[in-house]
């Protein structure tokens, strides 16, 4: 079974770097277990982190290897972006866990977010509400934005290459995290651009626990490198002694639409169902779930 949209490709040891010494999430140097093997030959496996929670690669993909994996990444697609359903339909959901927050004059930083179509999704359905309001959104990624035809939000475009030195009010990282080998200073750098009262949003796979019943699961490496559910989303902020409110921590949103998928949506709900049952009815302690069939992880924190 694969996980995600991304196609797999099998790696030769010329192509990748062990990163077996330290995590690439937390940067700590306790051992890490394997949990999944990726491919043989050479062997490459998922390893989880006892500190952070996360599962990463033993091995990563060079520089060169995803540059040339990724350059026709975008191709025959209508957008660029990070989410299969409809744009409005995400923008509604962060939208309504962050609530009446904003005010007339809103910043967005959207990472790794394709052509920004998410974005301006939510910057649309922002001045939808308060018609006063302007949105300025800066796009960090390769593809080009989208074209944004309203006179009250703005795009700006940045490539990940350059350094983030603005503070924004929605800080947006999803369907991202996973793709990038050395993550860790990217967590570093997007904390650090959310401003004061400001929101950090993530959206990241979450297929390990479908190993023990899916023992073909194809990760969709080199594409995923890194693999973040609740026992890592839960203690983030421990993790990184950011100091910031928890406002959710949940299974992620169904990508598809009743409407166009309507079996691969009733299995997803299905699926996290249990999940946010028990994410209603557990303590903030427990940070690990007990049900971990959930295909994907979202959070969002407030930064105090």
């Amino acid at each position: 079974m694969k996980i995600g949209r991304s196609q797999s490709r099998h790696l030769a040891s010329s192509e990748v770097t062990d990163r077996t010494a330290t995590c690439p999430v937390c940067t700590s140097d306790r051992p890490r277990p394997p949990v999944h093997r990726i491919q043989s030959d050479p062997d490459i496996f998922m390893l989880r982190c006892g500190r952070c929670g996360a599962c990463s690669a033993s091995h990563m993909p060079r520089g060169e290897v995803l540059g040339a994996y990724y350059a026709g990444f975008y191709a025959g697609h209508e957008h660029a972006i990070r989410f299969a359903g409809q744009p409005e339909r995400f923008a509604r959901h962060v939208l309504k866990a962050i609530g009446p927050a904003f005010g007339t004059r809103v910043r967005i930083l959207d990472y790794g977010g394709g052509d920004g179509t998410l974005a301006v999704s939510i910057a649309a359905a922002i001045v939808e509400a308060r018609p006063e309001a302007r949105v300025d959104i800066l796009l960090v990624d390769f593809p080009a934005p989208v074209a944004v035809r309203h006179e009250q939000i703005q795009i700006r475009h940045r490539l990940p290459s350059e350094p983030l030195d603005e503070r924004f009010d929605l800080v947006l990282a999803s369907g991202v995290l996973e793709h990038v080998p050395e993550v860790h200073d990217v967590f570093s750098a997007l904390f650090a651009a959310t401003e004061t009262g400001g929101y950090f949003y993530a959206r990241t796979p979450y297929a390990i626990p479908f190993r023990n019943v899916l023992p073909n699961l194809d990760v969709t490496y080199p594409a995923h490198v890194h693999d973040m559910g609740s026992p890592f989303w839960n203690r983030v902020v421990e993790t990184f002694g950011w100091n910031a409110r928890v406002v959710a921590s949940r299974p992620s949103v169904i990508e598809s639409s009743a409407r166009h998928e309507p079996l691969r949506t009733l299995a997803a709900a299905v699926l996290k169902a249990p999940a946010h049952l028990e994410n209603w009815l557990s303590p903030r302690r427990r940070k690990s779930r007990l049900w971990h069939f959930v295909g994907g992880w979202e959070v969002l924190l407030q930064r105090r």
